[in-house]
């Protein structure tokens, strides 16, 4: 006569348990899987830009070569610095210490209209829905000496800008206040009044005669 081992079921207690420690496994597998990726990524550098699918078509050497040459040969140009850097591209131009406000006015439109001929605004500097583009900044100045800023006459400063989202460019004077009157209210705020620091010394003066009696 044959006897068959009977098979031993696991009770349910058991089977909960079971089921509650694997629950509990599966994120701690996780969080050390994680924990171990990153061990063995620190100190390796993440190369990319965050321009990337931006700025295309890409401003090359040879554009900035050929730009220079162009705005060079403007008018009263002395001095020409051309930086492109970060998604924008800076111009800065020294011009003659006599130009008027309306010659350099001109100057900067001429500037930017040298800029668009060899860099198309509408491809170069104007966004898309998928992808940026440069920002432009067209720095113009005169350098008169020490004495002569303030001045009517004195330092002009104008500066035209386009950020790759707007759709035209504005331009700002950065050598003239736009409210002269609040700037000269804050200017007089800033000097000490006529007399004052007189009757200062007076009242110090008189203070310490005072102490010695």
């Amino acid at each position: 006569m044959s006897t068959k081992k009977e098979k031993k079921k696991l009770s349910r207690s058991a089977i909960v348990l079971i089921v509650g420690l694997i629950i509990i496994a599966i994120p701690i597998c996780i969080f050390v899987g994680i924990l171990g990726i990153s061990a063995m990524q620190t100190g390796t550098p993440r190369e990319g830009s965050r321009f990337d699918g931006d700025l295309d078509p890409a401003i090359t050497d040879a554009n900035i070569e050929s730009l220079k040459t162009k705005l060079d040969a403007l008018s009263s140009v002395e001095n020409l610095e051309v930086v492109l850097s970060q998604g924008q591209l800076r111009i800065f131009i020294d011009t003659v210490d006599t130009l008027s406000e309306e010659q350099v006015d001109s100057l900067l439109t001429s500037a930017y209209n040298a800029v668009n001929s060899e860099l198309p605004i509408s491809t170069y500097f104007t966004a898309t829905e998928s992808k940026k583009m440069y920002d432009l900044q067209i720095n113009i100045y005169t350098s008169p000496t020490a004495s002569e800023i303030g001045d009517d006459a004195g330092r002009q400063y104008k500066l035209l800008h386009k950020n790759s989202a707007e759709e035209t460019y504005g331009i700002d004077d950065l050598a003239h206040p736009k409210d002269p009157a609040l700037a000269a209210e804050l200017e007089g705020l800033n000097e000490t009044p006529a007399g004052a620091e007189g009757e200062t010394a007076e009242g110090e003066t008189a203070e310490g005669e005072s102490t010695g009696e």
